[in-house]
């Protein structure tokens, strides 16, 4: 960015309008609001009013952070628990000695686990994990009855998208499209997955159909953690959320109904490739 700006001949005190860089470098408006939160925080930008203008286009620029540790233990956690390698309750110290990781990113890990309701702790001492989908054969009934479910609230009368989710989703999932993948943001990619299933039900209005998305979501959290499919089920998952969206928003619901079935289809398929790549009994 702050080498097209240079070519341009941009100065000091120059406006910068996201949507003009987007057209310029390709991309959408999400990356460009990334880009320049980092040109922010290194003080190559600033905010004038309403509007974000260059400041100074010689400050060098910081590298990408590293990858999060506490996310990638949280997500070893939840591969390790999917291959029966982690019982179902345990002490911090035996956690600790099998993850090999450090104190305080465990207590750090754990305690976001326990936000989430993925594990509580023991009356004693130690951990206990809630319940999941710990084996195919659980994984494959709650799909079956997701693909059922799901695509009938989306024919429910009064059927009517919350203002501002579809944008919202819509830019969530683009940057999956656009960003590398890194498998320590599968926490941040289920919980994108688990708002858009849950955000497209609940437009049916109806808190039977909302309440069973919430449990079904709560009990796949912990195994979707531990994502083993790599970035190109990530690019399928995000186009595919993208088309059932697409269909809503053209009011064609019968059309939104049978891609959401599809998808559901399509990810209840994948249980023999999981058990593979998850080394399961």
């Amino acid at each position: 960015m702050l080498d097209l700006l240079a070519q341009e001949g941009a100065v000091p005190g120059t406006p910068l309008r996201q949507d003009a860089l987007a057209a310029k470098l390709g991309v959408s408006r999400t990356p460009i609001r990334g880009a320049l939160a980092v040109l922010a925080a290194a003080g190559s930008v600033e905010q004038r009013g309403r509007t974000l203008v260059l400041r100074d286009a010689q400050v060098p620029i910081p590298q990408p952070a590293a990858e999060d540790p506490v996310a990638a233990l949280m997500v070893a956690i939840a591969r390790d628990r999917a291959a029966g390698r982690l019982p179902d309750s345990m002490t911090e110290a035996e956690l600790q000695r099998h993850t090999r990781a450090a104190r305080g990113d465990l207590g750090r890990a754990l305690r976001r686990l326990e936000e989430l309701g993925i594990v509580s702790r023991n009356r004693g001492h130690g951990w206990r994990f809630a319940p999941d989908l710990a084996t195919p054969a659980e994984r494959d009934a709650a799909y079956r009855f997701r693909i059922v479910m799901e695509p009938a609230a989306l024919l429910e009368p009064g059927y009517a998208l919350p203002r501002g989710f579809a944008r919202e989703m819509r830019e969530g999932h683009q940057q999956f499209l656009e960003e590398a993948w890194q498998d320590s943001r599968a926490v941040e990619f289920f919980e994108l997955n688990a708002a858009f299933h849950l955000g497209i039900v609940a437009a049916s209005g109806n808190r039977f159909f909302q309440a069973a998305t919430e449990q079904h979501n709560q009990l796949r959290r912990l195994t979707n953690y531990g994502w083993v499919l790599g970035p190109g089920r990530v690019r399928q998952n995000a186009t595919e959320h993208l088309a059932i969206l697409d269909a809503l928003e053209q009011d064609d619901r019968p059309r939104a109904s049978h891609l959401l079935a599809e998808h559901l289809s399509c990810a209840l398929a994948l249980t023999p490739e999981l058990v593979r790549l998850r080394g399961q009994p």
